[in-house]
């Protein structure tokens, strides 16, 4: 049995509820495997501390009380920050925020014209190289299509065993 499948069993185990062919199979793994056996230590630590816990009686004007809360019935959408605070997102809003000030520099400068004609010669730049890479590449498959074809050729003529030949 795997150790997630034992780790499943290990409440129901320690509670005696398990059958007991499940119960012997679980011995047996726990006798082989050290770290689901090392689990099972810590969940009976964590029973007998439980069980250490006093029982606390609920006063009957606290039991009314929470008996008068009304369920929910559908779930109210709340706005929360803690989205913006997630670690994954963080290099995404740094962008943005690099984007941002970028744009707000660009939109308050006085020489847009300027800026407007560098963006677009170096975007012009850009995709002249990338046409100039598209013929080189075109070129190239060319040549090694003629070479292809070339050792095809020689191949066919070669005729390592000797036979067919008068």
């Amino acid at each position: 049995m795997s150790c997630e499948r034992i780790q499943d069993f290990l409440s129901p185990y320690l509670d005696g509820e398990l059958a007991p062919a499940e119960r012997a199979e679980v011995d047996t793994h726990l006798a082989g495997c050290p770290d689901c056996a090392d689990l099972l230590g810590r969940l009976r630590e964590a029973l007998t501390a439980f069980a250490a816990f006093p029982e606390i009686d609920l006063s009957e004007n606290l039991q009314a009380r929470l008996a008068a809360i009304p369920e929910r019935s559908g779930k109210r959408a709340r706005f929360s920050l803690d989205f913006f605070f997630r670690p994954a997102l963080q290099p995404v809003l740094a962008a943005a925020t690099g984007f941002l000030m970028l744009f707000s520099v660009y939109m308050v400068s006085p020489n847009k014209g300027a800026i407007n004609r560098t963006i677009s010669l170096q975007v012009h730049r850009g995709i002249s190289s990338i046409e100039k890479l598209y013929v080189k590449a075109g070129s190239l498959t060319d040549r090694l299509g003629e070479f292809a074809n070339g050792m095809f050729a020689s191949a066919k003529d070669i005729n390592p065993l000797g036979r067919g030949e008068d």
